[in-house]
This record gives C-alpha cells, sequence and structure tokens, in this order.
C-alpha cells in the first residue's frame, strides 16, 4: 500500500520560526512537539496518571465508535491535524471497513510524530500520506485528499486555538459534505465558583511532569531547569457567553542564560517571561453557541461520563 511523506516545513525553517518566537520571548505550544526529545516528553506526560486528559478522551472516543461509525459517509478521506502518535486515528481505522477509507492523511507540525502515526497504522491496507505543517496551513493541504472528508483535531488541540478563529477557517476550508470530528475537555461541571474552578485546573495543568514538558524545549537547547519557573494562571475571557476562561502559561527566567538555536545562540536574561501557549476552557452549551454563530450545526455529540470531556461531529450549516 502506498505511503507518501510530505514536508511543508523542515526542521531548519521551525527552528528557525522557534528563534523568531523567543526573540519576541514568546514559545507557542507546538514547539513542545519537536524532535525526538519532545516526542518522549510528551508521550511520558499524556501516558500519566497525573495529567488524565489525554487517556480520558480516547476512553470517550472508544466508547462513542458504535454510535459514532454510521454517522460518517460510506466512503471519505480521513485527515487528522495534530495527529499526535495515531493511537485515536487507529483506533478510528481498525473500526472501520477498509473500503469506507479512501486515504488517511496524517498532519503534525513534528516530522517524528507523523511517523509515528503512519507507524501505527502500517499493519491497515488503506492509502496513507503524512504531513508536515501546521493547522494554519490548512488551505495549502487540501489538495492531499479528497471529497467528502472527515477532519479530525483529537486529544483537546481543538481549546489551544481561540475558537473564533479556527470555525472560521474550518468554515471556509469544509466542503458541504465534509464533516469535523474534535474532542474537548470542558469546564467541570458543577464547579463552585472561580476559586473552585482554579483549583481544579491546578491540580490538572500544574503537575511536575507537564511543566517539564512545557520547559523541555529550552532544556533541550542548553536552559537548566533550575534557572525558569513554569507559571500558570485562568483568566476569564469573552464574558457575553457566561465567561469562558483560558489558561495563561509563563516560564520566568531567574539567571542569565544562553541557549542554542540552529547554528547560533539566544540570550536570555534573569527576569525574562516567556509567554507560552493557552487553552480555553468552556461549559458543553458555550461550546454549542460557539458552533451555531459560526455557521455549524451538530451531527453528533457524545459526552463522558463525568461530563467534563465531549467528543463532537458537526458538518456546515445547511442552508
Amino acid at each position: 500500500m502506498r505511503v507518501n511523506k510530505v514536508e511543508l516545513l523542515t526542521k531548519e525553517e521551525l527552528e528557525s520560526r522557534l528563534r523568531v518566537c523567543l526573540e519576541r520571548r514568546e514559545m507557542p505550544d507546538c514547539f513542545l512537539y519537536l524532535g525526538d526529545s519532545g516526542v518522549r516528553s510528551w508521550l511520558s506526560l499524556s501516558a500519566s496518571a497525573e495529567f488524565p486528559i489525554a487517556s480520558d478522551l480516547t476512553t470517550l472516543l472508544v466508547e462513542s465508535l458504535p454510535a459514532l461509525l454510521p454517522r460518517l459517509p460510506a466512503r471519505f478521506s480521513l485527515v487528522s491535524v495534530g495527529v499526535g502518535d495515531g493511537a485515536k486515528e487507529r483506533t478510528l481505522l481498525e473500526a472501520l471497513s477498509p473500503r469506507r477509507v479512501q486515504r488517511y492523511c496524517a498532519v503534525d507540525v513534528s516530522s517524528e510524530m507523523v511517523d509515528r502515526a503512519l507507524n501505527a497504522v502500517a499493519h491497515i491496507e488503506v492509502e496513507k500520506c503524512g504531513i508536515v505543517a501546521f493547522l494554519e496551513d490548512l488551505p495549502s493541504l487540501r489538495r492531499f485528499w479528497s471529497t467528502p472528508a472527515l477532519l479530525c483535531l483529537l486529544g483537546n488541540n481543538f481549546c489551544n486555538y481561540d475558537p473564533a478563529f479556527i470555525l472560521e477557517m474550518l468554515r471556509g476550508q469544509l466542503g458541504a459534505d465534509d464533516l469535523f470530528l474534535f474532542d474537548c475537555h470542558l469546564l467541570p461541571p458543577g464547579t463552585d465558583g472561580r476559586d473552585g474552578l482554579s483549583q481544579r485546573v491546578e491540580e490538572t495543568y500544574r503537575s511536575e511532569l507537564n511543566a517539564l514538558f512545557n520547559i523541555n524545549p529550552l532544556v533541550q537547547r542548553g536552559l537548566s531547569p533550575d534557572d525558569c519557573e513554569f507559571h500558570l494562571d485562568l483568566v476569564p475571557v469573552q464574558p457575553e457567553l457566561g465567561t469562558v476562561y483560558r489558561t495563561s502559561k509563563s516560564l520566568e527566567i531567574a539567571n542569565d542564560a544562553r541557549i542554542a538555536l540552529g547554528s547560533g545562540e539566544l540570550c536570555l536574561s534573569a527576569g525574562d517571561r516567556i509567554r507560552l501557549g493557552f487553552t480555553y476552557k468552556y461549559t458543553r452549551g458555550q461550546l454549542r453557541e460557539y458552533l451555531v454563530r459560526h455557521g455549524f450545526s451538530e451531527r453528533e455529540l457524545f459526552q463522558s461520563c463525568g461530563g467534563d470531556n465531549v467528543l463532537v461531529l458537526v458538518g456546515r450549516e445547511r442552508a
């Protein structure tokens, strides 16, 4: 079975982008997954009981398959962006009849993750394509598959983008017969006020293993873990929907340091604060309101027993 791999981004280009971001004292979360070290760090975190989001969302997908599969087209392209190690996509492909999947496209900014995702389904008789690219490259990616397509964004990746931005982009790229499948870790039901919510979020995101994952790109480039401190706060945003929350992550540099970037170095000074990525936290009702506002109709929604995880299948609103 034919397998292709396309790199729209080279390692050198990604390293150059990382340098530009760090010069602005920013490090978006996409850079956390790069290289063998980034892969190992993420797999260690996602397998840990300290950070159960990944495993809980995988469980929800497995439990939802009997009801989900009949809702998918008779034959389609399976496209997963931010595919990671491809475990969830393997679960989907193993549950589907091979005749239903026209092509499987595994997309990730990490070339190593793309390789892992393709290797995870090497035993499945389906045409495969690996693509090293950002989600924002979606307009350039459509040539790699045919419609109808099931575009997947799994592993809570949806919540790592501003919902208005990602839904507007997707609405412009999805065809009338395409579907979008994504999962979310929601605000915990019954959380008692902002203090209670902060405590629940801190329990999930302030673990030592998650802090090490977030500082790993700098550590691998020469920064001592003792020379920085991981900070996480919960910030209320967009009150018109009943107050949506967003995590605010940063690294504070404790001592002057130099890190290696490509063929050069970058100086970091004590007191520098490097802004990291974020994760949105909203309720099931707020998520539905976002979808309606941006022209999507819900085809199916599956929710975990505890109510804090959902798997959602949507399409463009029909005229």
